[in-house]
């Protein structure tokens, strides 16, 4: 069993943050997405990945930052 508290969490905002990224790739192939909307949909799959990075680094510092030492 995973030590991760909040993995599915994690794994959410990462799946999410993929899926807005391949939609805005293929908007921007087909030409149906302008670069404003690219740019908030972009935005927003950072906010996810950062809100997922945040999370990793919690659960890093209290389950195994006291191994490094």
């Amino acid at each position: 069993m995973s030590k991760l508290k909040f993995k599915n969490v994690i794994t959410d905002n990462i799946v999410d943050a993929r899926e807005i990224i391949m939609s805005v790739g293929r908007g921007i192939e087909k030409g149906q997405i302008d670069p404003q909307s690219a740019m908030h949909n972009l935005a927003e799959a950072m906010r996810k990945l950062n809100t997922a990075k945040d999370y990793v680094d919690r659960e890093w510092n209290k389950n195994f930052s006291h191994t490094l030492y």
